[in-house]
């Protein structure tokens, strides 16, 4: 009985361990992921029906007796094979993917079944004769076991057939590579049974290990997405083989040339110390130790550049790629140069770079940089936030093969839409470029020319290569934004982003211990020291003006914590430079792992803009701030020259300042002259005038240029109005009278305005007639007056007061002029 005890005969063994394994590989599957899929469902039955088929084998092997009369394990055995073969090829079209239906596979497969049972049952009786040309290896006692192996043998051929068909023609290496593996799994399978089959010790043996190995590697191929390249592992053990050879070949040939060549002078040499056989061994030893390296070294080079093509030296890769892209503040270019590099380096068809143009709370919107190769790519592509897909990319900061969006159940969540869209791009991988843990751009990769898939080194390197592109990708993506801006900025704003555009990136990378790995030419012109003098040295060593900064606090939080800067200044002074203004970004260097390598850093040199924004302040104080802002929309009003123009002109003098001037030592009378100096320049600006130039002690203001202003001459009053005003009220804050006021004089009409000067120092003024006539008014104007043209006058006399004050005669002019006191303004 099956209860009964009993111990298991040796041959039994192998078969356990076969069921243990196989249920082992199942149990292992359902607890890394759920059967979700029908291709994960198919191998599980087969799993399973193999262990049931082992079991079966150690029932018959241990001759326990079936407890249903007139029914033996061995009548079991057939059954099991046939769905072995329909399971494990259903399993294998589901992983193949092929375009062709086959429903007479199931057809074929009862077919099956329904002849072992009349065979088995009776119903079906063969005459002898048909199996008289097997010399008694198949009779009616064992013709439905027969049939049960020829039919799993037909499931299995035509499973391995499929594979090679559709090997043959998949334009996917990576689609290709899992073929290929499902294909040495199966003949691993068909051996293994084949051995096992034969009933002969130790084949049988043999064929239950093979068959463990062949159901351990389809397991492997199911379970993991990413396979290792078969071809290029094939090609490193012919490459050993290879380079193995040539190392015995020229031991081989080194004895026979010592021997030919220095046999006889060496048992001359020697005799009496050394025999020949042992001299000539003693210096073919110490020869081939000397030339045995350079030898392996250029064997095993040639080999690489036969067997695998392209070869390329990472480091100088990564340092030829950041030095071209650094300095690149155009997208476009910075795309070209950055593909071409790539395509070149890794020999791809095709690639594009996309960027993050935008995004909202549900979606990504990306946009295609023109390059070459991007020709039929669309402009721009839209994903869904919050999928497998930007999960991979974004949270687990991994690249993606678009075979793996085909094909993996984690994926099968993912929008249509997205899936659609990545699949019609027809590239291979896409690379993620993330900036402070956000999506900035992507690498999206084609198929290699030599049409071999990407191996682990490839995959490596573009990690890498995202990381550096992230730096120049934002400085790029930046300054892309602000030229969309530019169109109707002032010519000032359009200088000042042109020395912004003009500025370039210092890139300078370290190891996890401070050593620097790579500089470029940037850093170099900011920092002062030369590259030759910084490549593998700390940084502490070469670049000792910035110890006394937070610069090497900041390499070691981001070294140890993988913080984060941006935009971080620092002011530090450079030999040869002095005193200079940096503006830091720092970030971890991490490798295809995901492990920090060291820090990346990107210096900009923001000393010049610090010094331009100073200036545009200190420019601020001489005109009205809507003047400023407003003044560069023409770019001819920079330029020397001017044109005819209607302005009001505002003189103003101090008077009584050169007795004030008397009583004062020269440091008080300075500050003196500045406190009223300012309350008449605050004036003419509170109406937005022009301060055109200060003479001495006295000002002048222009009104209506360089912007049109339709109310300027009684703007210009009303400065004038408000310039005694502020005179009066504070010589009553101060409680003394100084005995300082203004004579203040105004005039309208045509004047030409423009930039007077050289190219590298110019004025902007206003030149004629108008400007002498408003100086000769404010001459002869007394203290504490504002005198108008009669011009001026009968322009504001519906809105300020004014009494005649006197025809004056002007010098230079031959007739008089007509003039009028301000009494108030509105």
């Amino acid at each position: 009985m099956l209860s009964d005890p009993m111990m298991l005969p040796s041959q039994a063994i192998f078969p356990v361990g076969i069921a243990i394994a196989y249920l082992a590989l199942g149990l292992f599957m359902l607890s890394s992921r759920r059967p979700d899929a029908a291709l994960d469902r198919l191998f599980l039955a087969y799993l399973f029906l193999t262990v049931v088929w082992m079991l079966d084998l150690v029932l018959i092997i241990s001759q326990v007796v079936s407890p249903l009369s007139g029914f033996s394990w061995a009548d079991l055995a057939p059954y099991t094979l046939i769905l072995l073969g329909v399971t494990y090829w259903t399993f294998a079209r589901a992983f193949l993917h092929p375009s062709w239906r086959s429903p007479w596979g199931w057809a074929m497969g009862a077919l099956g079944l329904v002849l072992t049972t009349t065979l088995q049952a009776g119903w079906l009786v063969l005459p002898p004769d048909l199996f008289a040309w097997s010399n008694g290896w198949v009779h009616p006692g064992n013709i439905a076991f027969v049939l049960g192996v020829g039919w799993w043998l037909a499931y299995m051929v035509l499973a391995a057939y499929g594979g090679m068909i559709l090997a043959a023609h998949t334009p996917s290496p990576a689609h290709k590579n899992r073929i290929q593996y499902l294909i040495i799994s199966t003949l691993l399978l068909i051996a293994g049974y084949g051995l096992y089959l034969s009933l002969r010790d130790p084949f049988w043996t043999m064929g239950l290990i093979v068959i463990g190995v062949g159901g351990t590697l389809a397991t492997y191929t199911v379970m993991v997405e990413d396979l290792p390249d078969l071809g290029t592992g094939g090609r490193r053990v012919i490459g050993m083989i290879i380079v193995t050879l040539i190392t015995v070949v020229v031991y081989l040939l080194g004895i026979y040339l010592v021997r030919r060549v220095l046999g006889d002078f060496l048992a001359q040499a020697l005799a009496g110390y050394l025999d020949r056989t042992l001299a000539v061994a003693v210096v073919t030893a110490l020869l081939l130790t000397i030339i045995h390296a350079p030898i392996r070294q250029v064997s095993q080079y040639l080999t690489n550049r036969l067997l695998f093509g392209q070869h390329y030296d990472y480091q100088e890769v990564i340092q030829k790629y950041t030095q071209l892209i650094s300095n690149r503040l155009y997208l476009g270019e910075l795309a070209h140069l950055a593909m071409s590099h790539i395509n070149q380096v890794l020999g791809l068809n095709r690639s594009a770079l996309f960027i993050l143009e935008s995004e909202s709370g549900e979606q990504l919107n990306l946009r295609t940089l023109p390059a070459m190769g991007t020709n039929g790519v669309p402009k721009t592509i839209t994903l869904k936030k919050d999928t497998p897909i930007t999960q991979r990319l974004i949270v687990e900061r991994r690249p993606l093969a678009q075979y793996t969006i085909d094909i993996s159940q984690q994926f099968k969540s993912a929008p249509e839409y997205d899936r659609q869209t990545l699949r019609a791009l027809n590239y291979e991988w896409f690379i993620p470029i993330l900036k402070k843990e956000q999506l900035i751009g992507v690498f999206a990769l084609g198929p290699k020319k030599s049409g071999r898939p990407y191996s682990a080194q490839d995959m490596r390197l573009l990690n890498t290569l995202a990381d550096q592109t992230a730096l120049a990708l934002e400085n790029a993506t930046l300054f892309d934004g602000m030229q969309r801006n530019l169109a109707e900025m002032t010519q000032m704003k359009n200088l000042m982003a042109n020395v912004f555009d003009s500025m370039d990136n210092g890139v300078i990378t370290t190891d996890i211990l401070g050593k620097i790995t790579l500089y470029n030419r940037a850093a170099e012109a900011i920092l002062a020291v030369p590259s030759e003098q910084c490549v593998g040295l700390p940084y502490s060593e070469v670049l000792t003006a910035l110890n006394n900064t937070i610069f090497p606090n900041l390499i070691a939080n981001v070294a140890r914590r993988e913080n984060h800067y941006s935009d971080y200044e620092i002011i530090s002074e450079l030999p040869g430079r002095g005193r200079v203004n940096l503006s830091l970004n720092l970030a971890p260097l991490k490798d295809a792992q995901n492990q920090t390598q060291g820090v990346t850093i990107v210096v900009d040199d923001v000393t010049e803009t610090k010094r331009l924004r100073a200036v545009h302040d200190m420019f601020r104080r001489y005109l009205s701030p809507a003047v400023v802002d407003r003044l560069p929309s023409n770019p001819v009003d920079l330029q020397l020259g001017g044109h005819r123009q209607e302005v009001t002109i505002l003189f103003a003098d101090i008077r009584g300042f050169t007795t004030f001037s008397e009583q004062l030592p020269p440091e008080e009378l300075v500050d003196t002259l500045n406190e009223y100096l300012s309350m008449a320049a605050t004036s003419i600006l509170m109406f937005e005038g022009t301060l055109d130039k200060f003479m001495g002690d006295a000002v002048m203001g222009i009104f209506n240029a360089p912007l049109e202003q339709t109310d300027h001459v009684i703007r210009a009053v009303r400065a004038a109005a408000t310039m005694q005003r502020v005179i009066r009220d504070y010589h009553q804050n101060i409680g003394q009278e100084r005995g300082l006021t203004f004579g203040i004089g105004i005039h309208m009409g045509e004047a030409v305005v423009g930039n007077v000067g050289m190219s590298d120092r110019m004025d902007y003024t206003a030149i004629g007639d108008t400007v002498n006539v408003a100086k000769r008014i404010q001459e002869n104007a007394p203290g504490g007056k504002v005198l108008l043209s009669k011009a001026v006058y009968q322009m504001v006399k519906d809105s300020a007061k004014a009494v005649f004050y006197q025809e004056m005669q002007l010098r230079g002019r031959a007739q008089p002029i007509t003039t009028y006191e301000l009494v108030s303004v509105d």
